[in-house]
């Protein structure tokens, strides 16, 4: 693959990380409902962070999908956009799609948009997780919290983005990798390097 063929992105690809991103923002509104159903039961633990790496995801499936830069920054963003417009987050929910898409993005990049195993899209969620967390550290004012509850926070977090914005990401890549619907993308292609 050539470089100057990694940076172009195909119309393709651009209507395909925009409408599933859309759909991604509606499917995050729907997750919104599991979450505010499970928030009052974890969220004195700090435990309410496990469940909030599937927001995650937009910035970490379609950039496996289609391999190209720019696609955790935009696809995380868009679907952002769409869900603030449907959740009681409102337009908050731009600034975390950003945080979270530039800092998936910034690991695909270390990796020079090359290398998408596991380790990579763990690393990816991880990432999302941080700018996450960052964001919310200040705009819930979390520095007022004891030590241990910021601590279990951290550890749930960064567990949900490994396993929910990471893991997840990729085994519904490959699954529908298999399917044969994604042949004309970079996965397919690139399949034999995992």
């Amino acid at each position: 693959m050539g470089n100057s063929n990694l940076m172009k992105w195909k119309l393709k690809e651009i209507t395909l990380v925009s409408v599933v991103s859309i759909a991604l923002g509606v499917i995050w509104w729907g997750w919104t409902f599991v979450y505010n159903l499970l928030d009052p039961a974890l969220r004195p633990f700090g435990l309410n962070y496990l469940v909030v790496g599937f927001w995650f995801i937009g910035g970490t499936l379609l950039p496996y999908i289609i391999r190209k830069p720019g696609a955790a920054f935009f696809a995380e963003t868009l679907a952002a956009v769409v869900e603030g417009f449907i959740t009681q987050w409102g337009i908050t929910t731009i600034f975390w799609g950003m945080a979270q898409g530039a800092l998936s993005e910034l690991v695909f990049a270390v990796f020079r948009y090359k290398k998408y195993n596991l380790m990579v899209m763990i690393l990816s969620g991880i990432a999302a997780s941080i700018g996450s967390y960052i964001l919310d550290f200040f705009y819930n004012k979390y520095y007022t919290l004891g030590t241990g509850i910021i601590i279990v926070q951290i550890i749930a977090i960064l567990i949900s983005g490994a396993f929910l914005g990471g893991f997840l990401a990729k085994v519904i890549g490959d699954a529908l990798q298999k399917t044969g619907i994604l042949d004309q993308f970079l996965i397919a292609q690139d399949s034999y390097k995992e």
